[in-house]
């Protein structure tokens, strides 16, 4: 499926108005770029790096919604609803984020209609996105579930290993792969062993970090998998 890019859709008046109502701002990896119940209701635009948004469900655990990067916008949900924030945005590299405050964005959707329409795209198509996973996952075993996110993870967050199919992810723990599958870390322990023992993924020499050694086939092993 193809990724719809906010600042793609946008013509040559758009992009010069949208720059003229914000600036740029930088984070360092690791660093939150908006936390779940923030009021600070900035909106931006990704011109560089990578960003993971995650977000609570209704009994606290933790859910990978979505990966961030150039041409994404992230923040408008909450600007134009005055709402407080339901998500957190991490970085996952170094990012800049062109930054319109609230007020200014409001004002850009004023002065430039078409924006609204943009907004209304991306949303639609984030939500179809989301459907689609949600889909994926509901029946899924354990092993089906892992394997699907960490390609996921391969394929948005990954970062190419020279002379090689292999990605890396960063800052990303065993919890972390638990709640957002839904499962126990033991049980995520013990795929993680599988798919070592597969030569299919590899530990860092780091904490927080994995190797991928080849997403297409690991893709390829969850359709096998399922065919069981």
């Amino acid at each position: 499926m193809a990724i719809l890019r906010f600042w793609d859709m946008l013509d040559d008046t758009e992009k010069a108005a949208l720059s003229s109502f914000g600036r740029a701002r930088a984070y360092r990896a690791g660093q939150r770029l908006v936390a779940e119940t923030d009021v600070d209701c900035w909106t931006g635009v990704i011109a560089e790096g990578t960003c993971r948004v995650t977000g609570t469900r209704e009994d606290g655990s933790r859910s990978y919604l979505a990966a961030r990067g150039p041409g994404d916008i992230i923040g408008e949900m909450a600007a134009v609803r005055g709402a407080r924030r339901t998500a957190e945005v991490t970085a996952v590299t170094g990012v800049i984020v062109h930054v319109l405050p609230a007020s200014k964005f409001q004002r850009l959707l004023e002065t430039h209609p078409s924006f609204t329409r943009h907004l209304l795209t991306v949303a639609l198509d984030r939500l179809q996105e989301a459907d689609r996973r949600r889909s994926e996952v509901a029946v899924a075993a354990t092993e089906v579930r892992l394997s699907r996110l960490l390609v996921r993870l391969a394929r948005t967050e990954g970062i190419a290993v020279p002379d090689s199919r292999g990605v890396v992810l960063y800052g990303i723990a065993q919890t972390d792969l638990a709640e957002w599958c839904g499962v126990s870390r033991a049980s995520v322990q013990r795929q993680l062993r599988r798919l070592a023992a597969e030569g299919l993924l590899r530990a860092g020499p780091r904490r927080r970090e994995l190797t991928v050694l080849d997403p297409d086939e690991l893709m390829a092993s969850t359709l096998r998998t399922r065919s069981l």
